[in-house]
């Protein structure tokens, strides 16, 4: 193959770049041109996983009661079932698949997805034990895709469901109460996630006495945890009948300080390993 000289420019340097001339800058039809394109390839994915949520798993980590002779010894309460993201793409991580899924509004097809998914792969394991998960507040209120209601129904009448909280859950406290009802009016439990030193710490707290939570929870591994926070939302759920879970237990100083803080049940690396089904 013949290849074509390139042309000279009147430096006698050649045209594809003088010494030390900056690169051109993109036209902003480009830049909308390549948003588009990854928006696009972003929804695919997206769409993908909703289609297929056998792809995010479920992971389910172990949640054990802390009496035993070790933390992987104590008696097997549940598991919490967690997403994972599509390595490789631009959704490679669960936090970075649920903000690209908000910001395509499709949370709520993407959560009931995977909850209904997550309550097959239990059933089939035939689970016994909490299964513990986090209702995404979109779904609040919502009503389950027909395609899913079998599993669906399912699920709802067979497990033993602990829905978490996060601190997204405190934001329209109308929409909380109203999921609150619903969700202990299907039997199922519900665990105040460690909102310590958050915009929804104080409100949670107050709550408490509302919700009455089955568990609240203490995020040993958190850096710069705030311990008075902390120490209040635990005495919060406390008083309102709430058990103290500890998450994030990953070495003997984190279990130290979960018991410090009166936890009775954990999960986390030392309580035990992940699994792709709750054995």
């Amino acid at each position: 193959m013949t290849l074509i000289p390139p042309a000279r420019a009147s430096s006698g340097l050649p045209a594809s770049g003088r010494a030390g001339a900056p690169a051109p800058h993109p036209r902003p039809s480009e830049i909308l041109s390549a948003g588009l394109d990854r928006n696009r390839r972003v929804r695919e994915q997206v769409e993908q996983l909703i289609a297929e949520p056998s792809l995010l798993g479920p992971d389910f980590s172990p949640v054990r009661r802390l009496d035993g002779p070790t933390p992987a010894s104590g008696p097997l309460v549940g598991w919490k079932a967690v997403g994972r993201g599509a390595p490789g793409t631009d959704v490679a991580d669960t936090l970075s698949l649920l903000e690209q899924a908000s910001s395509l509004g499709l949370v709520e097809r993407l959560d009931w997805a995977f909850r209904c998914h997550a309550f097959d792969v239990a059933m089939d394991a035939g689970l016994t034990g909490e299964l513990h998960l986090t209702p995404e507040p979109e779904t609040f209120g919502g009503a389950c895709p027909p395609r899913l209601a079998v599993a669906w129904l399912r699920g709802r009448r067979a497990l033993n469901i602990c829905a978490e909280l996060h601190e997204d859950a405190f934001a329209d406290l109308t929409r909380l109460q109203a999921a609150a009802e619903e969700m202990t009016g299907w039997g199922w439990h519900l665990v105040v996630a460690d909102v310590s030193g958050t915009n929804a710490s104080a409100t949670a707290e107050s709550m408490m006495g509302t919700l009455r939570p089955a568990y609240v929870q203490v995020d040993v591994s958190r850096p710069h945890r705030d311990e008075v926070a902390s120490r209040r939302l635990l005495d919060a759920g406390r008083d309102a009948g709430a058990a103290v879970l500890a998450v994030g237990v990953s070495t003997q100083a984190d279990l130290d300080l979960a018991l410090e803080l009166g936890a009775t049940t954990a999960r986390g690396p030392l309580v035990g390993a992940v699994s792709s089904v709750p054995r």
